[in-house]
This record gives structure tokens, C-alpha cells and sequence, in this order.
């Protein structure tokens, strides 16, 4: 059996009831539960459109995105007292739909004593403020996370496991949770055109996590590994790799545009910390991650958000200001390419990969919720973002549309459940 599914195998004959520790075959109830969203987002830009997150279905042509409608389910059944089970499917845009595509929880938990727990199986990825529940828009204030810090995070959940232990000091409630794993979601190109795995194995996260009255905090560390090559990247890199035969500068480019393209298992380190404030009036958060990385195939750079709002009855106007700081430029070709007859194509390929990971915009959001009935929200939101040119890594695009500037305005609309 391979190793990734060891765990899901597990969940699944906990879920099916075809397993039971301690108890033999006995019938096991399920808890059925689940979540869902109908959102719609409008603007006005050609040859281009908005990413609620990176491993969505990319169309630049979409005036009138529908990326935040979702539906979920999970299933969760109590094994005995100390063993359970979960599974969660959601049905949204995304590269390839399948089954093991929509499963993102699939684990079965261990209590040795109350305060530990051990999962194997497919876990969510803690290493973010909004990690349990970052597809249940219902939870959360907005229309979507701030895409400045979540859009690019591609992982929502590791096949491995984690350990967590939980502390209680008076009214301070602590969680330290340790993460292994690896995950390999689908990726589309900006334009929609090709779909690709990406793979991060190896995959470490650490995290500390504070509740303590009105407030909540966490710190979290994590690494990974990507894969040798990705194969978007394959036609590219072949072709430049005839090319440092040429003498001069374009030879030297190609060499080095080839070195950027050649991921070789590059490391990708990752910290984050937030802090949350919630008196049930007054909704403050703020959250900010750092990303580095030893090549190309992720962006580098520091991300945040400071979120505001006010609780006035069934409605909660709120206001949020979030940014991207990217540590890189964008490569810009210095050699003349079209000196050499039939190479100048290649160069293009190549920055369109390297500078297609490249982040540099900010947004100020302005919106609503209303609670209208138990279990039921409906979100207003408008979004003004500005991007800059060669940086354009959430968005989807094409037609040279990323080499310019932009401003862009959102205006969205949802309707969040739960059942």
C-alpha cells in the first residue's frame, strides 16, 4: 500500500464501520454535518480575473467569477472514547475535479489521554489562522480571506499526520501541534491553458496556539520540499538548455533563466503569527506571514492583513487593509534575443514562469454581514486592489495583461451556511 494512503485507508474502514477498536464489528453512528457558500464577485478588467486562492479553475475571460461558492460535507463518528473518525468532501472550482481532489479531511484521531491527540490520514494544514475552517466562509467576517495572505498558500491539507497536546493555565488555554506529511495539489497555468502538480513533501509544521478570554494568538513555523521538476516547466527549460552553447549575452541570460527554472527540490520555509480580538461587539484581527524559498517556484516575501468590525445588531459593517511585500523583482531580459533567429519565444516562456510566482499589490476592502437567521449569512464586499506590473501571481491573465499596472475594483456578493 502506498504510504499516503495508509492513513485515508484507516478513516475510511473507521467510517464504513468495518472497524472499531476495542468493540469488534458493531454498527457506529455518524454525524453528518456541512457547510456551503453561493458567492459571485463582478469586475470590469478584460484579460483578467480573481483567484480566491492559487489552486482554483483559471479563466481571465470570467467577468463574473463564481471562485467562492462552495459545498461541503463531513461525516464524523465516535469509535469509542478515546478513537474517532472524519471525512470532509467540498465540491468547488478547482483544477481537476475528482474524488481524491474534493477530499480534505480524512483522518482517524486518537486520545491516549484527554489532553493529546494523534491524527493519521489527511489533515488540514495548521500553519494559518484560518486553518480548520478557511473553506467555511460561514465562520469567518468576509466574502474570503484577505488573497494578499491566503491565496497563494496552496496546501490546505497534508496526507501524514499530527500530534497536539493541550494545556490548561487558569483562563490561558494553549495548543502545541507538530504536522508531517506531503501534498501534491493541482496547479492551473495564469491562463488557464495547462494543469500540473505541484508536490511538497517533507512537509514540517509547527505550531503554538493561545486562547485566553477576548483574545486569541499564534505563532507557526513550516517547511517543505518541492518536487525536482515541475513539468509546466519542462518545455522551457529544454529548449534554453541548447542555448549557453551561444556566446554573449544571450547566451549568459539563457544559462541563468535555466538556473531559475531548475526547482531541484528546492526548500520553502514559512512562518506566520496573528492575533485576534473579540469582545462580541468589537471583531479586531491581524495576521502576518512570511515566505522564503530557494528558487523560483513559489513567491518570497512578507504578507498581512489588519481587519476591523463592529457588531450592530444582525449586521457587521467591518473594514480591512491587507498587503503583499515582495523580496524579489522581476527578471527584465537585458541581451537582445532577437539577434538569434527563432529564440526570442523561449525567453518569453521563461519569464513568464519566473515572473508568474512574483507578488506586489495591496487592497482596501470595505463590507457587511448580515445574520438574518441561525446558521445563515449574506456578505457584501468591495475590493480595491492595486497590482503591479510583472506581479500578478493572484490573478489569472493572459494577453500580456500582467505587464502593465493595474487597478482594480471588486465588487462581491455571498450567502454562507451551515447544517
Amino acid at each position: 500500500m502506498a504510504e499516503r494512503g495508509i492513513g485515508k485507508y484507516l478513516a475510511w474502514l473507521a467510517l464504513s464501520g468495518l472497524v472499531q477498536p476495542g468493540t469488534g464489528y458493531a454498527a457506529i453512528p455518524v454525524h453528518l454535518s456541512g457547510f456551503g457558500t453561493l458567492g459571485v464577485a463582478l469586475e470590469h478588467h478584460a484579460d483578467l480575473a480573481p483567484l480566491r486562492d492559487n489552486n482554483q479553475r483559471k479563466d481571465p475571460g470570467k467577468n463574473i467569477n463564481t471562485a467562492d461558492s462552495i459545498l461541503g460535507v463531513q461525516l464524523a463518528t465516535a469509535l469509542s472514547d478515546q478513537w474517532r473518525a472524519t471525512a470532509q468532501w467540498t465540491w468547488r472550482e478547482r483544477p481537476e475535479q475528482g474524488l481524491d481532489e474534493s477530499t480534505e479531511w480524512l483522518f482517524l484521531g486518537y486520545r491516549p489521554r484527554p489532553e493529546w491527540d494523534v491524527r493519521v490520514g489527511r489533515v488540514a494544514v495548521d500553519m494559518f489562522q484560518l486553518s480548520d475552517f478557511r473553506r467555511v466562509d460561514y465562520a469567518n467576517l468576509w466574502v474570503r480571506p484577505p488573497t494578499e495572505l491566503y491565496a497563494w498558500i496552496l496546501p490546505a491539507s497534508l496526507d501524514g499526520g499530527d500530534v497536539a497536546v493541550d494545556i490548561r493555565d487558569g483562563e490561558r488555554y494553549w495548543r502545541f501541534k507538530l504536522q508531517y506529511g506531503k501534498t501534491d495539489p493541482w496547479l492551473d497555468a495564469p491562463d488557464g491553458t495547462q494543469t500540473f502538480h505541484t508536490e511538497f513533501n517533507q512537509f514540517l509544521v509547527a505550531t503554538a496556539t493561545l486562547d485566553y478570554e477576548n483574545w486569541k494568538g499564534r505563532i507557526s513555523y513550516s517547511q517543505a520540499r518541492t518536487a525536482d521538476s515541475v513539468p509546466g516547466f519542462v518545455p522551457a527549460l529544454s529548449g534554453l538548455a541548447a542555448i549557453p552553447g551561444i556566446p554573449g549575452p544571450v547566451g549568459q541570460e539563457a544559462a541563468e533563466l535555466a538556473r531559475r527554472l531548475s526547482t531541484s527540490a528546492e526548500r520553502v520555509r514559512y512562518w506566520q503569527g496573528s492575533l485576534g480580538y473579540d469582545n462580541g461587539k468589537w471583531i479586531l484581527d491581524t495576521e502576518v506571514a512570511r515566505q522564503t524559498t530557494s528558487g523560483t517556484f513559489a513567491p518570497t516575501g512578507t504578507a498581512g492583513y489588519v481587519s476591523v468590525g463592529y457588531r450592530w445588531g444582525n449586521w457587521t459593517p467591518y473594514l480591512v487593509h491587507a498587503r503583499f511585500f515582495p523580496d524579489a523583482e522581476p527578471f527584465e531580459s537585458q541581451a537582445d534575443w532577437n539577434a538569434v533567429p527563432g529564440i526570442a519565444g523561449l525567453r518569453d516562456a521563461a519569464l513568464d514562469i519566473i515572473n508568474g510566482v512574483l507578488i506586489s499589490q495591496r487592497t482596501w476592502s470595505l463590507g457587511a454581514r448580515w445574520d438574518p437567521a441561525p446558521r445563515y449569512a449574506f456578505k457584501m464586499q468591495w475590493d480595491h486592489t492595486r497590482v503591479a506590473s510583472d506581479q500578478y501571481a493572484l490573478w489569472a491573465h493572459r494577453n500580456g495583461r500582467s505587464h502593465e499596472d493595474a487597478v482594480v475594483n471588486i465588487l462581491s456578493f455571498s450567502l454562507s451556511f451551515v447544517f
